[in-house]
């Protein structure tokens, strides 16, 4: 692990981070049949029908475009007659719809729908939207809130520029925590034992994602107690530059996180550092206010 990364960044809110670590992981890691029969071993009492549902809908996230049943079974390591007996279930209540001329499963609006509650119950994003979209204009960029979501984090507000960067995230848009400049926030925060513990699985799970986060992961880790920032100089693709912050509003066992994107042609990393970064902290010292936080 890269010296850098072995600097001390403040603990005392090690022992909940940790938890949510655990809280988060259970189900999502789970990305095959093999992962689901060690999972089971360890917990007898976990449901391995849900879990093969929960995965079909997931492979949704990565790869949004239509999927056969084999595209299913061969992805996940489950038979194929319990793939369809699985796509069945779920678009006979919603959650998938088939399109009997490609014969192939598309996401279906319940999916949608079971979102919605946790959005709208999300922590003040009624009463932030009007200086998210504000900061938005100000930089012509995006600015988004996100909580994260095991190696990722998932967008649960954003607002945008007319004119603003190219890869703008919607709700329910998902991006590498390592990749971001709100993961990064996130990371900064952890204890460096359980930060490594993340990054090593970040590198053996992600390995393309994490080589070319490194640099940036580096200077965000290092520099982010000093600043109250973390950045993102351009690495995650597509021209865009970021910060982000790790706030200590509360969803649940996990932290809001605020994001700040601009095209790379449109501002200098200098600006990040000197006008985007402060203005982004800003903000969320004004959030923190707002439910009591000092």
């Amino acid at each position: 692990m890269f010296q850098l990364l072995e600097l001390r960044c403040a603990d005392s809110r090690a022992t909940r981070e940790n938890a949510s670590m655990r809280q988060e992981r259970a189900v999502h890691q789970i990305k095959d049949q093999q992962d689901l029969r060690r999972v089971r071993a360890d917990d007898p009492d976990f449901s391995g029908t849900l879990a093969k549902g929960l995965m079909i809908l997931q492979c949704f996230i990565r790869d949004p475009r239509a999927h056969a049943n084999s595209e299913f079974a061969e992805r996940l390591g489950i038979p194929r007659p319990t793939v369809s007996r699985l796509c069945r279930s779920l678009q006979s209540m919603g959650f998938l719809d088939h399109d009997e001329r490609l014969d192939r499963y598309f996401i279906g609006p319940a999916a949608v729908a079971l979102g919605y509650p946790y959005v709208i119950n999300t922590p003040l994003l009624t009463h932030l939207r009007p200086a998210l979209q504000s900061m938005a204009n100000r930089f012509e960029g995006a600015v988004s809130i996100g909580v994260t979501m095991d190696l990722d984090v998932v967008y649960v507000e954003s607002c945008t520029h007319e004119n603003g960067t190219l890869k703008r995230p919607g709700v329910g848009a998902v991006r590498g925590i390592v990749e971001t400049a709100m993961g990064r926030s996130w990371l900064s925060q952890l204890s460096i034992t359980d930060r490594n513990r993340f990054l090593a699985r970040a590198r053996k799970e992600r390995p393309d994602e994490y080589t070319r986060s490194t640099e940036g992961l580096k200077d965000s880790i290092a520099h982010y107690s000093k600043r109250g920032f973390s950045i993102n100089m351009g690495d995650a693709g597509l021209g865009v530059l970021a910060v982000g912050v790790a706030s200590d509003i509360r969803y649940g066992p996990r932290r809001l996180l605020f994001n700040c994107a601009v095209p790379g042609y449109r501002a200098k990393p200098n600006d990040l550092l000197k006008t985007i970064g402060p203005a982004l902290v800003q903000l969320v010292n004004m959030a923190g206010r707002q439910v009591g936080i000092r």
